[in-house]
């Protein structure tokens, strides 16, 4: 039967009891063999430790990332709702409006007021001056208000908390003729 032999200790107590260690290379550097097979055993369980920790972290870390990246998911489909449902409160309010009923109006700021409650804000109204980052012209037709200001507003645009989300379907004027 054979028994296991630690090598480093073994020649580390060699080369201990020695008091005029030899100058020969290979005995140099089995001694640094020696410190360093001791350097890794004191320091390897704290390395183990750590190497631990930080895929506790990496894990921990992914789990948020994937966590935030459905809480956006979720924030853009609640956004895209919002923005069908005033779509259709904007027709209701000028079929009312055409109907000759008063409630149009009341209607309208009432979706507004939710709407920026939520942090959403409408975007593109007539008389602003068409601003490429908020608008996109579908027309351009004379008019008495100067060039290249909002006349009417065929679709809404959005803005939420700063970001513009779908820009306002315009008519611009090119001025009197």
């Amino acid at each position: 039967m054979l028994m296991k032999m630690n090598f480093a200790a073994e020649l580390k107590k060699l080369l201990d009891a020695e008091e005029n260690p030899p100058l020969d290379p290979l005995v140099e550097i089995a001694r640094a063999q020696a410190r360093l097979t001791e350097a890794i055993g004191k320091n390897g369980a704290g390395v183990s430790m750590q190497v631990e920790e930080i895929y506790d972290i990496i894990k921990e870390t992914d789990g948020n990332a994937k966590e935030v990246k459905n809480a956006a998911k979720r924030e853009t489909q609640l956004l895209g709702a919002l923005i069908a449902m005033s779509d259709l409160l904007d027709d209701f309010a000028r079929f009312i409006h055409a109907a000759g009923a008063g409630h149009a109006e009341t209607i309208y700021a009432k979706t507004a007021e939710i709407m920026n409650g939520c942090g959403l804000e409408r975007i593109g109204h007539i008389g602003d001056r068409l601003d490429p980052r908020i608008h996109t012209v579908s027309a351009v037709e004379h008019s008495d208000a100067p060039p290249e200001s909002v006349i009417k507003v065929l679709q809404s645009g959005f803005e939420y908390r700063g970001t513009v989300i779908r820009r306002a379907a315009v008519i611009i004027s090119k001025g009197s003729e």
